[in-house]
Formats: C-alpha cells, structure tokens, sequence
C-alpha cells in the first residue's frame, strides 16, 4: 500500500494500525486535496467467512449516518481485488487512551457519555445498533468532541432478501463491554448499545470496567453477576449517576433506560452535581470556530447555557493523528479483546487550543473534512444577530480551479467571518459531499439534484437569520461556479 493511488484519486502515505482484517494508512484525496483514513481489507480479513461482505455493510452503514458524533464515510471501492474504505481523518485520542493515565474526572466522563449519546441515538434513528459500545470506540478531538467510529460489527434492520451478517446467534463485540443479550447469542436492539454506553461510563469513572477476568469469566458475570456499585469503586460519584449506571447495567433490556436521548438528558442534568459545568482547559488563543465569552460569565442567556452544558464540559487532549474507525481496534474472536490499539502518529501542534478557564470555551465542531479558509479575520457579530451584515470578504486574486473546493473554502471563510452559523456550516459541508459524490460518480443529473438542494438550503439558512446576505451572495456565487461545470 505505501504511496499507491486508488481510484487515480486517494494517495496512501502512511501506515497507522494494523488488526485481524485491515490497514489503516493515513493518506490524501487529491481531488479534494485533503487528509483522509484510508482502511483496506488484507489477505488476514479476507480468510474470515463473509469478512469482504461484512466490509461492504460496514461502508454503507456508517455512510448512511451523518452526524457530528460519528466518523463520517467518504467513499468505498475495490482496486485490484483490494477493498477500500476512505473516511475521516480524526485527531485526537481515544477514551480508552485517555484512561490509561487513570479514572477521568466525573464532569468529563459525564461530557463524553453525554456527547455519545447524541451519536447513539442518531444510529438508533436510523435503524443501526453498533454492538460495539466501548473507550476504544469513542474518539475526543482537541476541542472536546466526542466522536463514534467502528461500525464494523454493526446491525441493520433485517429486510426482505437481506443477509444481516450476524445473526441472533453470533457474539461479535467485545468482552468487557458486552450485553448479556449478546454474551447469549440473542436478538440484540438499541438498549444494547445503553449497555455498553454503562459499561463505558463505569469504566471512565471506575478506571475499569465492571466486570474482571478471563472473557468466558467476564461473559459469565455479564449474564448472572450483578456489578460492584459504582460508588464503592468511587466515593464522588453522584448518587444519582451512581443509579443512572446501575439502570444501563440491568440485565433485563426492558429495565434499561428507554432511548439514548433519555440518557443524555439525564446526564445533561447531573453535570450542576459534579461540582462544575466546564472543565478548566489549558490557557491559550481560542482555535479557530470556537467561541469565547467575557470572563465572569458565559456570554449567552440561561437557557442557552442550559443547552450547552454538555459542550462545556470538553476538555482539550493533546494533537495526534488517529485513525477514525475501528479497524485497528479489531477484536481477536477469540480471545475477547483488541488486537492492535489505535496507532497515532505524532503531528504539529494541533491548532485547535483551548483558552483559558476563566473564560469557558463553548466548542463548535467545524466538519473537518474543510480545508484552511483563504481569510481567517474573525469578527464578533454572530450569524444570527440583527445587527447590519459586514461587507463581502475580498476573495482571493486566484481561487482553486476546482469549484467544489472553493465552495468548501468558502464556507470555512464565511464562518470565520461570522457570516455562517457555525452548525449549518455542517450541514452545507454535507451537500456538498453529496455534490461531489455523484460528480465522482459520473451522474450529472443526481449531481445537479444535489445542486438544487444546496441552492434550497441556502435560502432557508438566509431567510432563517442564519446566513447573512453577504455571505449568501458570496456562497451562491461559488453554487454558479459549481453549475457552470456541470452543464
């Protein structure tokens, strides 16, 4: 794989873990000229029953899910009978990694549980349960956002025709983290997931999981073994987290909690408990699409804080590049636990620093998949206020050739600007995915379908107060020069 070209478009560069049935390289799509997770199927995988058909439902399970808590899927293909799985590439460090330095403090476990959460429930909406729920699943970038990969071993609904892979009887997953539905081979649904989610949180809190041993032995206790109080393990713990844990451990599926929206919620409210509802960061400048506020307070009304209070309980970790699936995290069957942990690759300085704790930080994901804008010069008005729009930013006396480029710099630059709220950047980045996708694709009807929806959504977000007219106008010039190339 070292520096081969799939597809005439992605450029492997790197190796960046290895498991029981794929490479990761870190690597470049050069059409877009940006970095990317480039996971391949090796001969080890392909050895494994339905492994290579296992390896297509992983790409179009976790494509279908577009989310800012889950690991977003560019693209899949086969090259010379090599299958390959382009995704993005993440930087930051797994919960699992995180533990290795010791128990977490309890507002940040209760931010990142509270954040995979949100990632959860967007699987459960679309009909995927992950069965795999676990630290070394769980990605935090340095600006605190929690990120879900591995959807490897994930479950569709069973439709008509449709081999789902694992049936009922099949127990993929790992030991430590598994339900007892599934240490039993039965049917698995969405309070699966609430179970590892509880495992996770123990641990985070615990400093390990609840239940110890050889993976027969921990099995064994998953399905008869009620866990050690979580309190017992840690005196600060909340008595109402220490409950909330005990209820995501029931071994009855029905005595869990009913969705994980429910639990999010939940966790939202238990943060005011924990002694704090920020968790003080290193001191430096505010990376770029985060927000501060005056000391001494939050900057937003009550209700807003209220929202946010998971967001500020994020915690900056040092800048790596790691690889944002699980395929280098991939369970020996066997033996019950991981084969290879993430390999990370060391990086400059991450950009995204954190300021300091006398000014809580309220991160605003920015898609990654962006490259730099061609301004960065911020301004304090916010894209949703009343206040006159700020002239158009001067382009660039030489914008990229390539139009879909220059929309997706383009929609960096208006965000920096504060002429794009920063979360409806997320959804344009989308369409124009989807632009690009069915461009790639050779589909210049879909692609221009695609257009139209980006064209809609424009509007709306102008109309909503959202999108300034500057910015509208400077993004609508970028949607022409998209169009001109299509026709």
């Amino acid at each position: 794989m070292l520096r081969r070209l799939l597809d005439g478009r992605y450029q492997s560069e790197e190796l960046l873990g290895t498991g029981g049935m794929g490479e990761v390289w870190r690597g470049r799509d050069l059409r877009l000229d940006r970095p990317v997770a480039i996971k391949v199927l090796t001969e080890a995988g392909l050895g494994e029953p339905q492994a290579a058909e296992r390896f297509d439902r992983e790409a179009r399970t976790a494509a279908r899910l577009s989310h800012p808590h889950i690991v977003a899927v560019y693209d899949f293909g086969t090259e010379q009978d090599d299958s390959y799985l382009v995704m993005e590439l993440v930087e930051g460090r797994t919960v699992a990694q995180l533990m290795a330095d010791g128990p977490l403090p309890v507002d940040r476990a209760l931010s990142i549980a509270g954040q995979a959460c949100d990632g959860i429930a967007a699987a459960h909406a679309a009909g995927v349960v992950h069965r795999d729920v676990k630290p070394g699943n769980l990605i935090v970038t340095p600006a605190g956002t929690v990120k879900i990969c591995d959807f490897g071993i994930a479950r569709l609904p069973r439709t008509a025709g449709q081999n789902t892979l694992t049936g009922p009887a099949t127990k993929l997953g790992t030991s430590s983290y598994m339900s007892p539905e599934q240490a039993l081979g039965r049917p698995v649904d969405a309070r699966t997931d609430l179970y590892g989610l509880g495992c996770t949180l123990y641990a985070m809190l615990a400093g390990s999981p609840p239940f110890a041993g050889d993976p027969l032995s921990v099995l064994h206790q998953h399905v008869n073994e009620p866990p050690p109080p979580l309190r017992d393990r840690r005196a600060d713990v909340p008595v109402e987290l220490d409950a909330l844990v005990a209820e995501l451990l029931a071994k009855d599926p029905a005595a869990r909690p009913t969705d994980a929206a429910a639990v999010r919620d939940r966790l939202a409210a238990l943060l005011p408990a924990a002694g704090s509802s920020a968790v003080p960061v290193p001191a430096g400048p505010p990376a770029a699409g985060e927000r501060t506020s005056p000391a001494g307070g939050s900057g937003e009304p009550p209700v807003r804080r209220h929202r946010r209070r998971l967001a500020l309980a994020a915690v900056a970790v040092p800048g790596v590049v790691l690889l944002a699936l699980a395929g280098v995290t991939l369970l020996d069957r066997d033996t019950g636990s991981p084969v290879a942990e993430p390999t990370v690759a060391p990086t400059p300085a991450a950009t995204a620093t954190a300021p300091a704790p006398a000014a809580p930080v309220v991160p605003v994901t920015v898609a990654p998949t962006t490259p730099a804008p061609r301004t960065s010069t911020p301004t304090t008005p916010s894209p949703t206020s009343r206040t006159p729009s700020p002239p158009p930013t001067s382009r660039t006396p030489a914008p990229p050739a390539d139009p879909i480029v220059a929309i997706r710099l383009s929609i960096q630059e208006q965000v920096a600007t504060g002429q794009l709220n920063p979360d409806a950047a997320k959804d344009l980045h989308a369409k124009v995915d989807a632009i690009a996708k069915e461009t790639a694709n050779g589909d210049p009807k879909r692609a221009a379908d695609q257009l139209k929806k980006l064209r809609d959504k424009l509007a709306e977000l102008r109309r909503g107060g959202r999108l300034t007219a500057a910015g509208y106008a400077e993004l609508s010039a970028d949607v022409d020069r998209i169009a001109t190339e299509l026709r």
